[in-house]
């Protein structure tokens, strides 16, 4: 190459650097900061609010995967820097597509080529979830063991066309024992939501029917049986009375039946303390507490809690549930007006139209009601009393069968008030709980003594009218082998 050639060759290379050094220095100088992709994930990755989100009460963590954002604004230069970027979150469970997010830089103090971020907003509530998977299942399972300890997940099927999502788990516990299953559905607004327990697959454990020592009487009892003593008292209120209702409410849940069964109050027994007396003196002298091992001692069946309610507390109770709907007959329609025109009740609670049939009855008319045992004009005794006790009793049974868990949750809440009674806040909750089934159940009733059979009248000392049970162990296993089927 001659010198010439050499000259002009340097030359073209000088040139090409110069305008190579004057263009950098051009857009370096015009444009010395920007903001790259990965620092906006990054910024919007750590933001709290954006990447985690509560849904359907879980916490779930999402990961920026990509962001669309003006890449001239992000690269303007311009001393503050507003724009919006549209970011795609993901996790194992949901996806969401181009959200909305407004972000905000400022230039760092003295330096010349960094962004400070000073803001992000955006509105959650625009966020629309698409599901790439089910509900998780841990969060299924706690979702589960809140109500049912130590169930375990049996089988899970998520239907994403369908937008449905289905846990299976296995139950076994002291009350339960089968399958529940737990079905969630999906929409893009609040994702995976609204987990309804299906029970259909559970049952109460069956139980089996053995004895235990009350101040060494033996009593039968069985843990699928479930004894409340209702206690009804001629004390206006709850206080120390005599006990002249006394039902024994047996949830049977190997038999699926709800048992009513009427203790005489005149029944001639044994009292711990007081030698004989009336049944319903063991209230007067003791409270629930004694009138419940009186029962338990002379009829041999284990008691579990007792509920006792006063007159006034009674009709109080009655109104609280709106009334109640009983069957009634013209000579116990006659019997309630009587009383309530005797008593100055009729102008605030107005008459009992005078038929056979179904009639609502507020508190004072129910109460009544379950006091009649005739009078002069109208005909009845004790027993036929406590048949329309029993009678009521199962007339409200039927009337709260189709209400849901959280209604029945919402009417013991509400009459707690008006009640004494033994049960613990765990045992309220399991009645409640497995109302549901409860309410299913068929019911039926006895009277011990029966009117016709099995006793017979004579008087105390004192001159007071008396039940004499003809033979207490014929009683006892008439009662047993009613409440606990199971006996031979």
């Amino acid at each position: 190459m001659g010198k010439k050639s050499k000259i002009i060759l340097f030359s073209v290379i000088g040139v090409v650097v110069v305008a190579a050094i004057a263009i950098t220095l051009y857009f370096v100088l015009r444009n010395p900061m920007s903001l790259s992709e990965s620092r906006m994930i990054k910024d919007l990755q750590n933001d709290k609010g954006l990447s985690s989100q509560k849904i359907s009460g879980f916490n779930f963590d999402f990961k920026v995967d990509s962001i669309d954002y003006d890449k001239d604004k992000a690269n303007s230069g311009d001393e503050e820097l507003s724009l919006t970027a549209k970011a795609d979150l993901t996790n194992e469970t949901y996806e969401v597509k181009g959200f909305p997010v407004d972000l905000k830089y400022t230039k760092e103090k003295d330096s010349k080529d960094s962004y400070k971020l000073d803001s992000i907003s955006y509105d959650l509530k625009s966020i629309e979830y698409t599901a790439v998977g089910g509900f998780p299942e841990d969060y299924a399972k706690e979702v589960v063991n809140k109500t049912y300890k130590n169930a375990k997940l049996d089988s899970h099927t998520t239907d994403l066309p369908k937008k449905t999502d289905k846990f299976t788990f296995k139950i076994s516990n002291s009350d339960m024992s089968g399958k529940l299953y737990l079905n969630y559905t999906f929409d893009s607004k609040t994702g995976w939501h609204n987990g309804k327990f299906d029970t259909t697959g559970l049952d109460i454990k069956r139980g089996k029917t053995t004895t235990v020592k009350v101040d060494g009487v033996k009593c039968y009892t069985n843990p699928a049986v479930k004894n409340i003593i209702l206690l009804g008292t001629d004390a206006p209120d709850n206080g120390t009375s005599r006990s002249d209702s006394m039902i024994l409410v047996s949830i049977d849940s190997n038999n699926k039946e709800i048992k009513f069964s009427s203790f005489m109050r005149d029944t001639y027994v044994d009292i711990d303390g007081y030698n004989k007396d009336k049944l319903n003196a063991a209230f007067a002298y003791g409270g629930p507490k004694l009138a419940v091992k009186t029962i338990e001692k002379n009829y041999g069946i284990k008691i579990d809690n007792y509920i006792s309610v006063g007159f006034s507390k009674f009709k109080d109770i009655v109104d609280a549930l709106g009334g109640v709907d009983v069957q009634l007959d013209q000579d116990e329609c006659g019997y309630i007006n009587w009383q309530l025109n005797k008593n100055g009740q009729a102008g605030t609670y107005g008459e009992v139209q005078v038929k056979d049939g179904s009639q609502k009855l507020n508190g004072q008319q129910a109460l009544w009601f379950c006091r009649d045992r005739g009078s002069e004009q109208f005909s009845g005794s004790d027993f036929t009393r406590t048949s329309r006790q029993r009678r009521m009793l199962m007339g409200l049974v039927e009337s709260y069968k189709d209400s849901s868990v959280k209604e029945i949750k919402d009417i013991t809440n509400k009459l707690k008030k008006y009640i004494l009674t033994d049960l613990s806040k765990n045992d309220l909750n399991w009645l409640i709980k497995y109302s549901y089934k409860f309410f299913t159940y068929k019911t039926s009733d006895k009277c011990y003594p029966e009117e016709t059979s099995g006793w017979t009248d004579g008087t105390t000392d004192a001159g007071a009218w008396i039940i004499q049970m003809n033979s207490w162990k014929d009683t006892r296993k008439d009662i047993s082998h009613y409440i606990y089927t199971d006996l031979k």
